[in-house]
């Protein structure tokens, strides 16, 4: 769902004072709410935790290990350590949080997860957590 420019901007002259994204559409099927939640993964994620470059033995992009090593926990998203440590602001990592070189994709740095994604993979686990294709 995108947004313009011009849209955001009217609101701002209509007298609002921040410009609010709509939220992710509440209609999205579940596998939609998935495909989402695994493209914001690759988005934030990938660079640390994919498959072959995981930094810290956590594959977030696959989907088995989220649920065997308990890192999600379908229908609990707030006692899924996935959603915590993005909520609490711990991951991803700032540009060099670690020692220069220690973890070489670290130093690569990122932003942190939009409050719209981050509700989104909160919709994910609370759905179940159900699996992309």
């Amino acid at each position: 769902m995108k947004v313009t420019f011009i849209a955001l901007l009217a609101g701002c002259l209509a007298g609002c004072s921040t410009p609010v994204l709509p939220a992710y559409p509440s209609s999205l099927t579940q596998q939609q709410l998935a495909v989402e939640a695994h493209r914001i993964l690759v988005l934030h994620c990938r660079q640390c935790h994919g498959a072959g470059t995981s930094q810290s033995g956590e594959m977030l992009l696959e989907f088995e290990a989220l649920i065997q090593s308990r890192f999600i926990r379908p229908g609990y998203a707030r006692r899924s350590k996935l959603y915590r440590v993005i909520a609490k602001g711990d991951m991803p990592r700032e540009e060099n949080d670690a020692p220069p070189g220690l973890f070489p994709r670290y130093d690569l740095g990122g932003p942190a997860v939009p409050d719209e994604e981050l509700a989104l993979l909160k919709r994910w686990i609370n759905a179940g957590a159900p699996r992309w294709k």
